[in-house]
């Protein structure tokens, strides 16, 4: 291994996580009936209230994972939507292909923001 680059491993994996939930976000922003719709078919109650929690935790928790402030705090909330995620939605689409590529891509998700909950936001990180 490099010495001198491996110091950049967790800010690339913390752009991407980052950048991967405030897209996803914004996403929703354009369509907050869409995943509302989502989530009352789930049968979460008051599925518009829970709709702009998720979409405003995954902008808002998203932008914080990207600049790296506070990541002891702020991966925990998209760690919660991606359990959430992927217990209600991606594992009853296991008998699918894409639905195995979507409960892998969330695994991956998960133990990359595990990951920078125990090593930390790496270089060039806001840190608070």
């Amino acid at each position: 291994m490099h010495e001198h680059c491996s110091k950049y491993g967790a800010s690339l994996l913390r752009l991407t996580l980052g950048l991967l939930f405030v897209v996803a976000g914004i996403g929703k922003l354009l369509d907050p009936e869409g995943i509302s719709g989502m989530l009352g078919s789930l049968g979460f109650p008051a599925p518009t209230f829970f709709a702009w929690l998720l979409l405003l935790s995954e902008i808002v928790f998203g932008l914080a994972v990207l600049v790296g402030w506070k990541l002891n705090y702020t991966v925990w909330p998209l760690v919660v939507i991606m359990v959430v995620a992927l217990v209600l939605v991606h594992l009853k689409t296991l008998g699918d292909p894409m639905g195995r590529v979507n409960v892998l891509f969330h695994l991956v998700g998960l133990a990359g923001l595990l990951s920078l909950y125990f090593t930390g936001p790496g270089e060039y990180a806001v840190s608070g």
